[in-house]
């Protein structure tokens, strides 16, 4: 993981951390003792000095400390005191300092000499949590008015990042996590927030003359996750941790996003923003697979400069990815897929006027989509990285099917969908030398492609030689389909290795 992902990790640990079992009583004590026990499995070393008194533990100095697993770096949670008290109903009320220092530490591979440092300090307003349960199953309630995250310091190469501003704050946060079971942990969380928002002002590290600034926010944040932790289990070693039997499982989704940003230097600069309406992302992991989606609708995005000739400006109704691969060694094949969606997309009049100032092309929204599916077998784990480093340029794996679901490109009037399958046959990499032979065919149907030409062709941006030539290759992989300006083509691959456009031969 990497330094960043840790840091994350160390903040939401100071937050929200669960615990480990419903409806009957938890002690101050116990609440502490998986507190810290669920810290540890995470790969942090946890010291703190423990006071007792009555029915409260409170842990004075506490630190949280992780190193990466490349030893890259070190993240550190300092907090002055962090308090456990029962309150009377068989609950437990967890107090938090109202700030706390992270500081982090990172060495970078290729340049050990240029070592970034730095200090994130945390605060909030407001901040409850309750535990309720039994020591088996213990349910952590929490709310905060605010909470934020100021990187109060920053220095590359022991020389220090001038830094006006660099401050992330979140409004209105309330959740709920539940951890059951003790040798292996099973926690789920739900967490709402009203809004984020965040800064950044400072100079670039690598050209102290250049200013950068970003500034921006969400609102209506919601997240779903459930994660199973085996006891014992080393996550500075995601692989490892995943072969024991760490897996995990959540969503996030958000409303009303949008940026600015500039950066300025050398009397250049470059600016822009960026809006959307709504967006989600999904992540599961287990030792079976990797499986990541995400969405944006309602885009929107500008951009100017002193090296952009003139504005730039689009919009797009959806941008979307899938992503679906195994993670593991496999015997068998394994399910994988990709997906990529850019939908309904637009660009200004003032780009348009440039282009295609007689208004000859259809501005009709241009639209690429992609959604692959198959099987495939893999021959190493992709989460071992010395076995990936060792096997250099050997591919990790065998294909053994594919299918094209979705394959299509819209633009200016002019339309290309594909849908097809095929299967490979590993054994033989010599029909095709250096790749299994595939078996299949995959059809297309294109329509407006000729006044898609004939347009580009009047306004002189394609030569008259070369919409011949592939008015000729057309001609040659495609037929007339059924609707004006339509053409369809089925490109096939026999068993016996022959590939075959519209059922002639062409190897």
């Amino acid at each position: 993981m990497g330094i960043w992902s840790r840091l994350l990790g160390c903040s939401s640990v100071a937050i929200f951390l669960s615990g480990s079992a419903v409806w009957a009583d938890v002690t101050a004590d116990q609440v502490w003792t998986d507190f810290k026990s669920y810290l540890e499995s995470m790969g942090y070393t946890v010291e703190g000095n423990e006071a007792r008194a009555g029915g409260s533990v409170t842990v004075n100095d506490l630190t949280l400390a992780i190193v990466m697993d490349d030893q890259s770096g070190t993240a550190r949670v300092e907090m002055e005191s962090i308090a456990f008290t029962e309150t009377g109903d068989g609950r437990v009320r967890v107090d938090l300092p109202p700030g706390m220092p992270i500081a982090f530490t990172t060495t970078l591979a290729d340049e050990p000499d240029e070592d970034v440092q730095g200090v994130i300090d945390y605060t909030h307003a407001g901040f409850e949590m309750i535990v309720s349960g039994d020591p088996d199953n213990m349910v952590y309630d929490y709310s905060a008015e605010g909470l934020s995250f100021e990187l109060g310091s920053l220095s590359v190469g022991g020389e220090p990042v001038e830094i006006d501003q660099a401050l992330m704050r979140f409004t209105e946060m309330s959740g709920n996590s539940t951890t059951t079971g003790t040798d292996i942990r099973n926690i789920a969380q739900t967490m709402t927030i009203a809004a984020m928002s965040y800064v950044l002002d400072m100079a670039n590290p690598d050209n102290p003359s250049e200013r950068i600034a970003v500034n921006g926010g969400l609102e209506n944040m919601g997240f779903e996750g459930a994660i199973t932790l085996p006891e014992d289990v080393d996550m500075s070693d995601v692989g490892a941790a995943m072969r024991a039997g760490f897996s995990l499982a959540g969503s996030y989704t958000y409303e009303n996003g949008t940026s600015d940003f500039s950066v300025v230097g050398d009397g250049q600069s470059f600016e822009g923003n960026t809006s959307s309406d709504s967006g989600r992302l999904t992540v599961r992991m287990d030792d079976k697979s990797l499986h990541y989606t995400g969405e944006a609708r309602g885009l929107a995005m500008n951009y100017a400069g002193s090296e952009v000739p003139l504005p730039v400006s689009l919009t797009m109704g959806t941008a979307g990815f899938n992503f679906l691969f195994p993670a593991g060694e496999t015997e068998e094949p394994t399910d994988f897929g990709l997906g990529l969606t850019l939908a309904d997309i637009t660009v200004s009049d003032a780009i348009w006027a440039i282009i295609d100032p007689a208004e000859q092309l259809s501005r009709e929204p241009a639209t690429v989509e992609i959604d692959l599916t198959g099987q495939a077998r893999l021959t190493q784990d992709i989460m071992d990285q010395e076995a990936m480093m060792d096997n250099e340029g050997t591919p990790p794996g065998e294909i053994h099917s594919l299918s094209v679901n979705e394959l299509t490109l819209a633009i200016a009037g002019a339309r290309l969908t594909g849908t097809g399958a095929f299967t490979f046959d590993n054994d033989d990499l010599t029909t095709f030398p250096g790749m299994p032979k595939p078996t299949g065919a995959v059809d297309f149907y294109l329509t407006g492609g000729n006044a898609l030409m004939d347009t580009l062709v009047a306004m002189g941006l394609l030569p008259q030689e070369q919409a011949m030539g592939a008015r000729m290759m057309l001609g040659l992989f495609a037929r007339p389909g059924d609707g004006p300006d339509s053409l369809t083509s089925r490109i096939e691959v026999n068993e016996e290795g022959q590939v075959l456009a519209n059922g002639q031969r062409i190897r």
